[in-house]
């Protein structure tokens, strides 16, 4: 579910997940400020799910402020780096955990570059209480209008490549670079608008609240009652 449909290593070799992600790049990709705006979006003390959590980026800090949190992903060597994190290794679109959460998190833009997005909210709502909520991170139109683009994230320095643009999605290669190796994952990102999102998350059942940061890159939607 990740944004990679070809993965491409050049120095040291690295463990790659089964959707190719280079387990180690995942791995020093700092946390940021994400964590406090997802902290302070929610109750102390939630229950949390997040779908597709990779090596704790997000999950191992939200778990140091007190929150309950299990992470999914398909990849062992990812979730081998979760601390205080119940782990699940699983698909996000086939999970069935048995039980809800106050919380679902959607990170790393999956909702933007998920084949079948129907797929992706399904198991986010199966996993919620009724009025829980969903948090998710998206592609918003904006970023369309400058694909490429390259800065440093902690030690990684990314630069990210436009391939091919259509009316419908992009697709584009990162490069990710760490010390004297480099990765390169090619993408495609599908074009969603503000109303085709509410639209897509009233069917689900899910009612698009508010936008959490200043370039609407994060928001939430309340699960119907």
């Amino acid at each position: 579910m990740r944004l990679t449909n070809r993965w491409h290593s050049c120095g040291m070799s690295s463990e790659v997940t089964p959707d190719g992600c280079p387990v180690e790049v995942y791995r020093h990709l700092p946390a940021g400020h994400e964590p406090d705006l997802i902290h302070e979006a929610i109750p102390p003390g939630s229950r949390i799910l997040e779908l597709g959590c990779g090596t704790g980026r997000l999950a191992n800090p939200l778990a140091a402020k007190g929150h309950h949190v299990t992470g999914v992903d398909e990849s062992a060597a990812m979730l081998g780096h979760l601390r205080d994190v119940t782990p699940v290794h699983a698909r996000i679109e086939s999970v069935r955990l048995g039980e809800r959460f106050d919380v679902v998190l959607l990170a790393a833009n999956l909702i933007s570059t998920a084949h079948d997005r129907r797929l992706l909210t399904q198991a986010c709502v199966r996993h919620l209480v009724p009025g829980g909520m969903l948090i998710a991170q998206w592609l918003p139109p904006s970023w369309f209008g400058r694909v490429d683009r390259e800065g440093r994230l902690g030690p990684v320095h990314g630069r990210v490549r436009l391939v091919r643009s259509t009316a419908e999605h992009v697709t584009a290669e990162t490069t990710y670079r760490l010390d004297a190796r480099s990765w390169t994952q090619r993408f495609t990102a599908y074009r969603i608008t503000e109303a085709r999102l509410r639209d897509e998350l009233a069917e689900a059942g899910l009612h698009l609240s508010r936008w959490l940061d200043a370039t609407h890159s994060w928001w939430s939607a309340d699960r119907e009652r």
